[in-house]
C-alpha cells in the first residue's frame, strides 16, 4: 500500500446531497475504487456540487476518501475569471495536505496541473501526472482558428513544463511521451487505458460459434461514439455516400448521442443502396454494452484526434476487430493482425476499407481472435496494478 497522503486533482465532479452522501459518474466511481486498493490515505480535489438529483450517479459514500477539497465548477468565461483565485487557493490547501499529488492534462477550462505548476517550486510534494487525452490538440485537418491555435500552443507549452518537473509521468501512448518529452524515458510509464474487467472477456470458442451463426449474412459494423465532429461522424457519412452504387451489402449501426444525432438519424432514412444504415440509442457501459459489441463483425473508430479510444480494448475483449483512423493512439495498440487502418479524415480511404471487409467476410473471425489474444490480461485492474508498481518504484527514488 502507498501510505503517504495522496491527493487526486481532477475536474470530474462529485455531487453531494442534503444527507451528506456523495455521488459521481459510475465509471469514475469504478476507477476510484481501484485507486483505493493500493492507496491508504486518499483524498480528492475536484468540483463539488449540491444536488438531490442523483439518479444516474453512483453512491461512493462507502469509499474511504479521507479528504475532499471542493472546487467551484467552471461553466463559461465569466465563471472562469470569477473562480480562478478561489480554486487556486483550494488547490494550494489540498497540495499542502499531500505528500503525493496526482493530476492530468485535461479538464475544462484548463487542467488543474497548471495550478500545481505554479506551486511546485514552493512545495515538496511528489508529482504524478497522467496524460491520457488531448482534446485541445489541433487535428490534422482541423481549421486553425485563432482560439484553437492559442488553446493548442498554451496547453503544449505549459503541459511540457509540468511534465519536465513531474516526478512520475504516465502516458497512455508513446505518442504523448514523444510529443512532450521527445522520447525521454526516465520516470515514465506507457500504460494504455482499458476499462475491461476479466469477467467481460469472451471465450474464443464462443467467438467462433458466434461467427458461424452469422455465416453468409451481411457484414455488420458498429460505430459507437459521441456524435461530434471530432469522432469522425461526417467522415463516416461521406464514406457511405461513396459506397452507394457499388455491389457490396453491409450493415452499419451508428450508436450514440451528441449534436450530430439528428443528422445521423436523417441520414439513416435515406436510400444508400446495399448499405443498410441504422441508428441506435446507446446502452450503458457494462454487460449490456459488451453484449451489443459482440453482435457485430467490426467496430469502427474514425476519430480525428490523437486520443487512444478505450473502445479498442472493449472490441478486442469480445473478439471483434477494429477499423480505425491511422492515428498514433490507435496504431499504438493495434496491428495488422487485428485491425485495418485508413488515412485519418479521408472518406475515400475509409470507404475502401469498408468495401474490403464487406467482400472478405472471413477476415472478421481471424482478426477478431487475434484481437482477443492481444487483449488477454489487459484489464482495468491490471492497468492499475501496473501504475501501482510504477508509483512505488518512483517513490523509492525521491
Amino acid at each position: 500500500m502507498i501510505v503517504e497522503p495522496y491527493i487526486l486533482f481532477t475536474r470530474i465532479s462529485i455531487t453531494k446531497n442534503d444527507n451528506g452522501q456523495i455521488f459521481t459518474e459510475p465509471l469514475w466511481a469504478k476507477d476510484l475504487r481501484l485507486h483505493l486498493n493500493y492507496i491508504e490515505n486518499f483524498g480528492i480535489c475536484c468540483p463539488v456540487e449540491h444536488d438531490e438529483n442523483t439518479a444516474e450517479l453512483e453512491d461512493i459514500s462507502d469509499l474511504d476518501i479521507k479528504w475532499i477539497f471542493g472546487l467551484k465548477r467552471d461553466y463559461g468565461l465569466k465563471s472562469i475569471i470569477k473562480n480562478i483565485f478561489p480554486n487556486f487557493f483550494t488547490v494550494k490547501k489540498a497540495a499542502k495536505k499531500a505528500s503525493i499529488v496526482h493530476s492530468d492534462g485535461a479538464g475544462w477550462a484548463f487542467p488543474l496541473s497548471f495550478y500545481l505548476l505554479a506551486l511546485k517550486p514552493f512545495m515538496p510534494f511528489h508529482w504524478v501526472i497522467v496524460i491520457e487525452s488531448s482534446f485541445w490538440m489541433l487535428g490534422k485537418r482541423e481549421r486553425k482558428t485563432p482560439r484553437k491555435l492559442i488553446e493548442h500552443h498554451v496547453h503544449k507549452f505549459l503541459l511540457t513544463r509540468c511534465l519536465k518537473i513531474a516526478d512520475s509521468r504516465v502516458f497512455t501512448q508513446t505518442f504523448y511521451r514523444n510529443y512532450f518529452l521527445k522520447g525521454e524515458q526516465q520516470r515514465t510509464l506507457i500504460n494504455p487505458a482499458t476499462w475491461v474487467d476479466e469477467v467481460n472477456v469472451a471465450d474464443p470458442k464462443t467467438v467462433e460459434l458466434r461467427y458461424q451463426n452469422r455465416h453468409e449474412k451481411p457484414v455488420r459494423i458498429l460505430f459507437p461514439s459521441r456524435l461530434i465532429r471530432d469522432k469522425g461522424v461526417l467522415i463516416l457519412l461521406a464514406a457511405i455516400k461513396k459506397l452507394k452504387g457499388t455491389d457490396i451489402k453491409i450493415d452499419i449501426t451508428i450508436m450514440g448521442l451528441g449534436p450530430l444525432k439528428e443528422k445521423c438519424q436523417r441520414f439513416t432514412n435515406r436510400d444508400h443502396g446495399g448499405i443498410n444504415v441504422i441508428y441506435q440509442e446507446p446502452v450503458d457501459y457494462g454487460q449490456d454494452f459488451f453484449e451489443t459489441v459482440a453482435e457485430y463483425d467490426w467496430v469502427l473508430i474514425p476519430t480525428l484526434k490523437q486520443e487512444q479510444p478505450r473502445i479498442i480494448f472493449d472490441a478486442f475483449s469480445q473478439g471483434v476487430p477494429v477499423i480505425g483512423s491511422d492515428t498514433s493512439g490507435i496504431r499504438d495498440i493495434t496491428n495488422v493482425d487485428n485491425a485495418f487502418t485508413f488515412e485519418m479524415g479521408n472518406a475515400a480511404s475509409l470507404a475502401a476499407v469498408i468495401s474490403h471487409v464487406a467482400r472478405h467476410s472471413d477476415l472478421a473471425l481471424k482478426m477478431g481472435l487475434a484481437g482477443l489474444e492481444y487483449a488477454t490480461g489487459k484489464t482495468h485492474l491490471q492497468m492499475h496494478l501496473d501504475r501501482e508498481a510504477f508509483l512505488k518504484e518512483g517513490m523509492k527514488t525521491c
